[in-house]
């Protein structure tokens, strides 16, 4: 008796716990209905046009990003063919794709802008400025570092821009006798990084010291931009990553340690800095902002070692993937950098290296830096704002549709979306700098660097780089014509193609395809 007793009371027991299971599984399902019926008709989201599995679940750009790698860049440019300039990208973020509508999402002094969720995930809630929410405390961190970057202070960098020159111009040379091709990624993210790298602690030459150019530690960077979408969605497992101890990452993700490592030794270089005597603010980067009036609490070597890898990663590649496809480009189209060339001749003196005052006016250069940047953006992916404080009203020109967006929605543009749309730029995937001098209005028209009180910190560096590099490699290289007759140096492409340079996935920074070996000449001359 007692052991049927025990037995029914098991057997109520069981079921009883099986109900619960079904009541709870039930209970997830009705509540993800519900939020799936709220996404669909009654958000404040609900009127703008759009895929409707994207506005039910973030799972659909989780997918096309994360297990597709940095597809979902296209899809929206699909939702944008199919359904207009506005369109709903997730639960809750709207993409725009008109260019005329900058300056309302990326506004200037007075009015309040955020960085969406997902970028702040994706940079790791850092402590810098770059990856601050918050309005008030970015305008704080970014003002400390302003002073390093404003035109007149990175005019002054101008011998530093020559020394790295200097040193492009000697691997270029050793190639040459060697009869081995150049790889023109490398070689600049090499000089973007030393000269950043220099600018910051004062360490001069890193990568031009080493015969591989420091190649792992841009191998490395890679291999963790490969996982940036996967940290947009769970920024906890990157924060977790990033506090591994070196002989933990050596094992489980061992070409990701030179990149982990930077934080170590960012910390020892501001400590250095730190416990030096008393210098000058014009030094370095970092001697400035040790000696800023930034409260304590923001001068911890820590958060100063989090803003050193920010800088050193934004201000080596983005520029660095500029400049390889614009060399590939003129290389390509010998006539075009006979244009440049000429141009060159008249401004530069002959055997001198090029100043910025010389040839940050002049107009063909100028138009292909522009048309470089249309095509290979520094940023590849959306650039997300919120407007906390106010509605924002976006108007469909063509249809006079105006749609209301509410304040704290996540809005978004893509630099490579803005600058290929066709009414704008004709035969947009043409590299034709031309267009610039054609209609000097353009300009206005680019994201690639953002806009208002967000925009990119680098961007004066990054163009003076560009300016001074550019003019003094092919014020000193022609194109190689195939005669061997020229007694000039010259450069030839090396099994090169398009394909090598064009973007197939967002990944911050445009990506090309898999099995890409990058931008490879071949130097010629006497």
């Amino acid at each position: 008796m007692s052991l049927q007793n025990d037995t029914g009371m098991l057997q109520t027991t069981s079921l009883l716990r099986w109900r619960n299971v079904a009541c709870a599984i039930g209970l997830f399902v009705l509540y993800y209905a519900w939020k799936v019926v709220y996404r669909l008709h009654l958000s404040p989201l609900s009127h703008v046009p759009g895929r409707k599995l994207a506005a039910a679940s973030n799972l659909y750009a989780f997918y096309h990003d994360t297990v597709r790698g940095g597809q979902y860049i296209w899809e929206v440019e699909e939702m944008h063919k199919q359904f207009g300039p506005i369109v709903r990208i997730s639960p809750v973020e709207v993409h725009v794709n008109d260019p005329e509508f900058i300056d309302q999402v990326f506004a200037g002094s007075g009015k309040r802008r955020e960085k969406g969720q997902l970028t702040l995930n994706g940079l790791g809630a850092t402590p810098t400025a770059i990856g601050t929410r918050d309005h008030s405390l970015h305008r704080s961190r970014r003002a400390a570092l302003n002073t390093f970057f404003s035109a007149a202070k990175i005019r002054r960098l101008g011998p530093m821009i020559h020394e790295v020159l200097d040193q492009i111009f000697q691997r270029l040379d050793q190639h040459r006798r060697a009869d081995m091709p150049v790889n023109f990624n490398l070689l600049y993210r090499a000089a973007t990084h030393d000269l950043i790298a220099d600018y910051a602690f004062g360490q001069g030459s890193v990568c031009f010291s080493r015969s591989d150019l420091n190649q792992p530690y841009f191998d490395s960077y890679h291999h963790m931009v490969m996982n940036w979408h996967f940290g947009t969605y769970f920024p906890s497992v990157g924060r977790v990553f990033r506090r591994l101890p070196p002989s933990v990452v050596k094992k489980v993700m061992p070409t990701a340690l030179p990149f982990i490592n930077l934080i170590g030794l960012a910390i020892e270089k501001i400590n250095r800095i730190r416990s030096t005597a008393a210098v000058s603010e014009e030094t370095t980067i970092f001697h400035g902002l040790l000696q800023s009036n930034l409260p304590e609490s923001e001068k911890t070597s820590d958060r100063l070692a989090e803003e050193a890898v920010v800088l050193l990663s934004a201000g080596t590649d983005s520029s660095a993937n500029t400049l390889s496809a614009i060399t590939y480009h003129l290389l390509a189209d010998p006539s075009k950098l006979q244009r440049l060339r000429a141009e060159l001749k008249v401004a530069v003196p002959e055997g001198r290296l090029p100043t910025f005052a010389q040839v940050e006016t002049l107009p063909y250069l100028s138009a292909v830096i522009q048309e470089g940047l249309r095509l290979h953006p520094a940023v590849s992916s959306r650039q997300q704002r919120v407007a906390p404080d106010e509605d924002l009203l976006y108007t469909n020109r063509s249809t006079s549709t105006t749609y209301k967006i509410p304040a704290g929605t996540c809005i978004s543009m893509t630099p490579v979306l803005l600058s290929r749309l066709p009414d704008i730029y004709p035969s947009p995937n043409e590299f034709r700098p031309e267009r610039f001098l054609e209609n000097p209005k353009l300009k206005q028209y680019q994201l690639t660097f953002s806009r208002g009180t967000r925009m990119c910190l680098g961007i004066n560096l990054a163009y003076q780089e560009m300016y001074i590099i550019l003019a003094g490699l092919f014020g000193k290289f022609d194109v190689w014509d195939g005669t061997g007759e020229q007694n000039s140096l010259t450069l030839e492409l090396f099994k090169t193609t398009r394909e090598d340079v064009d973007i197939v996935r967002d990944l911050v920074t445009e990506n090309v395809k898999n099995d890409s070996l990058g931008v490879r000449v071949m130097v010629k001359g006497p």
